[in-house]
């Protein structure tokens, strides 16, 4: 028997089976395909990564598609939920990050070798806590401020849950590396979203301007060398 769904029509009830109600989803939503796919990849920086990020959007755009308002703009809506998804996503990686020397920014030898397996599944991790408090639009909003190297090591460690070992291995670097990128990109998120905090009265526990680091800051937020160029 084709199973069907109940959707109101000018105040009338109609019956329409799924199959139909995901040809009118579909109509609606391929030509959103470019502009979810553009998304995807400013979020994830990876094709493949981002493929699957636009399928769940898909999923989650067509057990959604009820709450869609009639008439207003379907692209929006969906690239909505693409956010949503990635950041929900985002939020299941819940890590406690590792904390450089407070006055150098740098980790010691004990540091790299007991981060080599790090993996810290199930605890709250000052990502998660913003995550819980800034908009998904704020927060990708700063993730496009970090320089790429950054960027990519915090979407594989913090969002993605991936070990610093791992993550190394991967970007041909040594962990130490991954270790301090990933700081910097904490502390600049972190001064990022400093400005949004304030304006909205948030009250973040942790302080926008811990764990800085040595060296000189430009207006956004790069550690510097004497020299004016940014350090790794």
């Amino acid at each position: 028997m084709v199973r069907t769904v109940q959707w109101a029509v000018v105040g009338s009830e109609q019956t329409e089976t799924i199959a139909e109600r995901r040809e009118r989803f579909e109509r609606l939503a391929m030509p959103a395909v470019n502009a979810l796919y553009r998304q995807a990849m400013k979020l994830t920086n990876n094709p493949e990564d981002a493929q699957d990020l636009v399928q769940d959007t898909f999923e989650r755009g067509f057990k959604a598609f009820d709450s869609f308002q009639p008439g207003t703009n379907f692209e929006a809506w969906m690239t909505t939920i693409e956010r949503n998804a990635y950041f929900n996503q985002y939020a299941k990686a819940k890590r406690r990050p590792q904390r450089a020397n407070d006055s150098t920014g740098e980790y010691d030898d004990w540091d790299i070798y007991s981060a080599s397996e790090h993996t810290s599944e199930g605890l709250k991790s000052a990502e998660q806590e913003y995550l819980d408090t800034f908009a998904p639009e704020e927060i990708m909003a700063a993730l496009a401020k970090l320089s790429p190297e950054r960027r990519q090591v915090f979407i594989d460690a913090a969002i993605d849950g991936k070990s610093y070992q791992q993550v190394a291995d991967e970007q041909g670097v040594k962990i130490g590396t991954v270790m301090s990128r990933l700081n910097r990109a904490r502390t600049q998120l972190k001064r990022e979203l400093a400005a949004y905090a304030r304006e909205r009265g948030y009250g973040i526990a942790d302080s926008p301007s811990a764990n800085l680091g040595s060296g000189k800051h430009g207006d956004n937020g790069n550690r510097t060398s004497t020299d004016g160029k940014e350090l790794a």
